[in-house]
């Protein structure tokens, strides 16, 4: 074979041998992509209500992705304690910490009760709490860790009214106003 030959064939060789690159490459991103989209996103969030004249608080686990989590650990540190009326042998403000290898869901949420009152909200001793929180995606076993710090003593809680046929939302003034305050003096 001549030159002309070999020039001609590495002129038509490169553009498919880049295409096939380009391909390759654009395929592995897509599927990144997607299983970023598909992946669980679990996280716990609070949830205060009053029924029947109990003053509640709960902590929800819920999985807000688009598959099944597997959740292998909860950290919360500080662990939660109560003001004192309330004995912590009548409930486990702390039992997602035990939680290991727990199956949960897309849009399962399990909750845990951490303080019950009378009229008093303030059960519960406020602090900056750290929440950790290690799964995995059952498909694909990537591990993903959720971590974040909650301050407690200025976090805008809603307070759930809540009768058994109807859920109304107020917001709670007095924490509202010292999450204002706290902002104002950063």
């Amino acid at each position: 074979m001549s030159i002309d030959n070999w020039i001609s064939i590495v002129g038509i060789a490169f553009p498919i041998i880049g295409g096939m690159i380009t391909l390759m490459f654009k395929s592995y991103s897509d599927s990144k992509k997607k299983n970023e989209e598909l992946r669980p996103n679990v996280f716990i969030t609070y949830k205060r209500f009053r029924k029947n004249d109990f003053f509640r608080e709960i902590l929800v686990l819920k999985n807000y992705g688009k598959t099944t989590a597997q959740v292998k650990k909860i950290s919360i540190q500080p662990l939660f304690h109560n003001n004192g009326n309330t004995s912590l042998s009548d409930f486990n403000p702390n039992s997602f910490s035990s939680i290991k290898d727990f199956p949960l869901a897309p849009g399962q949420e399990i909750q845990t009760l951490i303080g019950i009152s009378g009229a008093d909200d303030e059960l519960i001793i406020k602090e900056n709490r750290h929440f950790k929180i290690e799964y995995s995606n059952i498909f694909f076993k990537e591990t993903y860790i959720s971590e974040y710090e909650v301050d407690e003593t200025h976090f805008p809680i809603l307070n759930y009214l809540e009768n058994d046929d109807e859920i109304n939302v107020r917001l709670d003034t007095k924490q509202f106003s010292q999450l204002l305050s706290a902002t104002k003096d950063k």
